[in-house]
């Protein structure tokens, strides 16, 4: 089977800006600008939001149930799990792993993704290239991700769903997809981690978004990144984590 699920890992409390799922970007909560952006993929059978069973998750869960959208709830700290949760619920055989912190993904670069992945039948696949942090997305097969689960315990492993296939890279097959042309060595930063990301997604949005254009286009984007250095500079020293010093 070839299912696809595009699902959303989020959640309330985040450890440099608690909250920031629900931040408004031109009025309107970070999230739902992620929603609707993968709602103009049409090769998604299913979109899911993926947050912890907590209680202070609430506002997410409304956000699901008013975008009509699926909603699963996990364990906080085991991403993994809560993938295969999502991944069974819906019964998805591949998963387009969407971060929450990335309202601006690029959907020409994920609809090459799907068809490469599935073309293959790759275990992963992911954008080749230097691109936008925040820009890019990876798509894997659910039954690697449940063989991952049977095999570790280990945190790094639980916590960030795809760094055992990056740390045992001879053990899958791989796919790699070259990014669209527009999004080749620009070295801007557009997720959203800390207040200086939010002050440059702001005047982003200030300056593309509207109701009658409500999906921003990358290769609109980065070439007025490109004529107005005063904005990238507004998150550049900015650090960004690195998953792999974690993995022992």
């Amino acid at each position: 089977m070839n299912t696809v699920a595009a699902i959303i890992q989020s959640r309330m409390r985040s450890t440099r800006t608690p909250g920031k799922a629900l931040r408004p970007l031109a009025g309107i909560p970070m999230t739902e600008h992620i929603i609707k952006r993968l709602q103009q993929v049409t090769e998604f059978d299913r979109i899911v939001l993926a947050v912890p069973d907590s209680p202070s998750e609430e506002p997410l869960v409304r956000l699901a149930q008013d975008t009509g959208i699926d909603l699963v709830q996990g364990p906080e700290d085991d991403v993994l799990q809560r993938f295969i949760l999502a991944g069974d619920r819906t019964g998805a055989d591949h998963i387009l792993r969407v971060c929450g912190d990335n309202p601006l993904i690029d959907l020409n670069l994920a609809r090459s993704l799907i068809r490469r992945h599935l073309e293959t039948n790759a275990d992963y696949t992911h954008p080749e290239g230097m691109i936008p942090e925040g820009t890019a997305t990876e798509l894997v097969k659910l039954s690697v991700l449940k063989g991952i689960a049977e095999t570790t315990s280990l945190n790094v492993y639980r916590e960030h769903v795809i760094t055992y296939i990056h740390a045992h890279r001879k053990s899958f097959k791989i796919e790699k997809v070259p990014a669209p042309e527009y999004l080749l060595n620009r070295n801007y930063r557009l997720t959203l981690d800390t207040e200086q990301d939010f002050l440059l997604m702001e005047k982003i949005y200030d300056h593309f978004y509207s109701t009658l254009h409500p999906i921003l286009d990358l290769a609109q984007i980065l070439p007025f990144l490109d004529t107005h250095p005063e904005y990238a500079r507004l998150n550049a020293d900015v650090i960004q984590k690195n998953w792999r010093n974690k993995i022992p």
